[in-house]
């Protein structure tokens, strides 16, 4: 029987995104094995979920969340994440995020060769790497001269979205399958391509996308998830907006000093430039930091409440947020 044409969420929203790789061990695990640099060709055979918020050492610092989390039988960890506001300041989050499951293997009094690998996936929809051609880009501790040594223990990857995007003749590989269903797959899809629905790992993960598998709460945090975005945006313009503000007033004094030294119409013209490029840079980072601590904050303490409001269980919200029940249960109203 023929289908008729099917309303789809976008795959790369936290809602969707963790119902089917935060929810769906088969599905994270064929998504890691396609876009993992594994040693000796290996593949993951099986996989568990764990707690996908990183612990700061001290209350004064912010958790951390990444969107999958998940442990081989090895210990090995792996960790996901969409990020679709690209910044500069994500290469920090990622290292951070990455260091920090690594080190948190370690329990008092433990040995460092009990440490096991952590990878991390990041997808990413912006110019993360404008100087290179390819999209995929991945990431380990080498020797500056000697490329061959490797220090074994943490790896990451980045995913450019929009590069993959540009592509003319796509592959058909299933790294490049992944690919497609997170850059085709769209609110305005009606028909998948049939090249998708022919990997069953892919047609499982179009079905999860479908509007009507999703529970009023769950679409309400799609639309929020949205929201969430523009504010972030938002924030971005905002900030570069001030940056430039802030970069014209570091100019002027820069181009009084210069020109003292070299002419003071010269020196004014030079140092409002180099003013305005860094004060763009501080506004970016500014905008862009408080755009994601407001964002989050707020995205995520509306969308607990109002699921639990909505008669959802705490561990069942627990999943979707992707925190700890014990967290969701102090929110309850």
């Amino acid at each position: 029987m023929i289908r008729g044409p099917i309303k789809y969420y976008s795959p790369i929203t936290d809602v969707t995104f963790r119902k089917i790789f935060g929810q769906h061990i088969d599905l994270a695990t064929s998504l890691l094995n396609a876009f993992l640099p594994l040693e000796g060709g290996r593949t993951i055979t099986s996989l568990h979920y764990i707690s996908a918020e990183l612990m700061p050492e001290t209350p004064a610092r912010k958790n951390s969340i990444v969107d999958v989390c998940c442990e081989d039988s090895s210990g090995s960890q792996f960790l996901v994440e969409m990020q679709l506001n690209w910044a500069e300041s994500f290469y920090q989050r990622v290292l951070f995020n990455t260091s920090k499951a690594y080190v948190n293997q370690l329990q008092k009094g433990g040995t460092y060769d009990l440490l096991q690998p952590v990878y991390s996936l990041n997808f990413v929809n912006g110019n993360s790497h404008p100087d290179i051609e390819e999209w995929y880009h991945p990431y380990r501790i080498v020797h500056e001269y000697h490329t061959d040594r490797v220090l074994e223990g943490l790896k990451i990857v980045f995913v450019e979205m929009e590069k993959f995007q540009k592509i003319q003749n796509k592959g058909t590989s299933k790294r490049e399958l992944w690919m497609r269903f997170f850059t085709e797959m769209q609110e305005e899809t009606r028909f998948p391509p049939s090249d998708l629905l022919a990997d069953c790992d892919i047609a499982k993960a179009i079905d999860l996308l479908e509007v009507i598998n999703y529970s009023d709460a769950e679409r309400y945090i799609y639309d929020k998830y949205w929201d969430a975005v523009s504010v972030e945006a938002t924030w971005i313009k905002v900030g570069l907006k001030q940056g430039m503000e802030e970069g014209k007033e570091m100019g002027m004094k820069m181009g009084m000093k210069m020109g003292m030294k070299m002419g003071l119409k010269e020196g004014l013209e030079k140092g409002m430039e180099k003013g305005i490029e860094k004060g763009m840079e501080k506004g970016m980072e500014k905008g862009m930091e408080k755009g994601k601590e407001e964002g989050r904050i707020e995205e995520r303490s509306l969308l607990i409440r109002n699921m639990l409001i909505n008669g959802m269980k705490p561990a069942v919200v627990a999943k979707i947020v992707g925190i700890d029940e014990e967290k969701i249960l102090t929110m309850k109203v």
